[in-house]
This record gives C-alpha cells, sequence and structure tokens, in this order.
C-alpha cells in the first residue's frame, strides 16, 4: 500500500469514527461497529488504530486541526482586534460543545483518558494562546487595547474562558450539553468578553 493510499485510508476512517462518536459518544461505540460502517476487518481497523482510545485522540486532533484553520482564516479576514477576539470565542465555544458531545464521556471515564490527551492538550492550549497573544498585540499596536503584557493577558483570559466552560458540566455525570446548556453558557460567554474588551480598551 503506497503512503497516499494509507493517509486516504486514514482519512476515512477519522470521518466516519467522527461521525459515529458525534452520534452516540465514544464509550457506546466499539471498534467493530466502525468497521462494519467502513466494509473493513476489525483487524484492518486496529492495522491504522491499535485500540479505541488512540483513534478518538485522532479525532479530537482532527477537530483541533480544523478549529485552528479555522480562526487562523478569520484573523486574515477580519482586522478589527476587539471583533476578531469575539469570533475567536464563539468559534471556540462551538468547538468545545463538539468535542463534548463527541465523547459524551462520564466523568469516571473522562479520568481514566486524561492521560492519553495530555500532550494533545498541552500543545493545543499553547497554539490557543499563541492566536490570542497575537490578537491582543494587534490590538495594543492599533491603539485600540492598553495591555501592559500581552502573554499574561492571554494565559488570564483563556483560563477564564475554561472557568465557564467547567462551570456547566462541573455537576453533570456526563460530559454533553444540550440546547439549554449550550445557550446559557453562550450568553455569559459573550457578557465575559464584553466586559473584559471594555476593560482592556482605550477610551
Amino acid at each position: 500500500m503506497s503512503v497516499l493510499d494509507k493517509s486516504n485510508k486514514e482519512k476515512l476512517i477519522l470521518e466516519v469514527a467522527q461521525k459515529r462518536f458525534g452520534q452516540y459518544g465514544v464509550e457506546k461505540i466499539s471498534m467493530q461497529e466502525i468497521a462494519d460502517d467502513l466494509k473493513l476487518s476489525k483487524a484492518s481497523l486496529y492495522y491504522y488504530f491499535p485500540d479505541k482510545e488512540s483513534l478518538y485522540k485522532a479525532v479530537v486532533e482532527k477537530e483541533q486541526h480544523e478549529f485552528i484553520t479555522s480562526i487562523t482564516e478569520r484573523i486574515l479576514s477580519i482586522k478589527e482586534p476587539d471583533k476578531l477576539l469575539r469570533e475567536y470565542v464563539n468559534t471556540r465555544l462551538s468547538y468545545f460543545r463538539t468535542l463534548l458531545n463527541l465523547s459524551r464521556l462520564r466523568l469516571e471515564a473522562y479520568s481514566d483518558l486524561k492521560p492519553v490527551f495530555r500532550e494533545t492538550m498541552i500543545q493545543f492550549k499553547a497554539k490557543e494562546k499563541e492566536i490570542i497573544v497575537k490578537i491582543f498585540k494587534d490590538g495594543v499596536s492599533k491603539g485600540i487595547f492598553f495591555i501592559n503584557d500581552p502573554v499574561m493577558t492571554a494565559s488570564l483570559f483563556l483560563d477564564l474562558l475554561k472557568g465557564l466552560r467547567i462551570s456547566v458540566v462541573n455537576d453533570k455525570k456526563t460530559l454533553f450539553i444540550d440546547d439549554e446548556e449550550y445557550s446559557k453558557l453562550l450568553y455569559n460567554t459573550v457578557a465575559f468578553t464584553d466586559i473584559f474588551i471594555k476593560g482592556m480598551s482605550i477610551k
């Protein structure tokens, strides 16, 4: 099998797994079901991904790549830093919901999976921080934002956003948010972002 054929097959597997996880959650889906969707033997599926955890990790990384690509394109098209920050927040929130609903994990299962994703999440957070720092520095250079330390402020902004997201699933047994919960989170996140932007804007 050529490198190109292998790459195309992996891409197809990820697309099918992404759809399956999105419908039912990673816990309720077996590798056999994904293999059946692909009309592959389970042994063939294991050739590409040795277990369900590695397949789910690859799907998460696919989602992360799509998010970073999407927000990077917006950076090129939106010139106003305050508008770009709001766009980033809305896009990130939609991504967060997709990621939760892909897993639909019980909290105990999530704890078991965390070591698998540790390096992936560290790398993703670094990319996120890089984007926010760039937005803040652009705002400072254009005389829109007053920020003494864009790097520290970006870390604070991301940590506070994370706190808002965690508050929605904090008392839930399963990592999944419905339409009502998402609407509430969206409202709170937009309100917080407005307050944050006003706080660092030059009057």
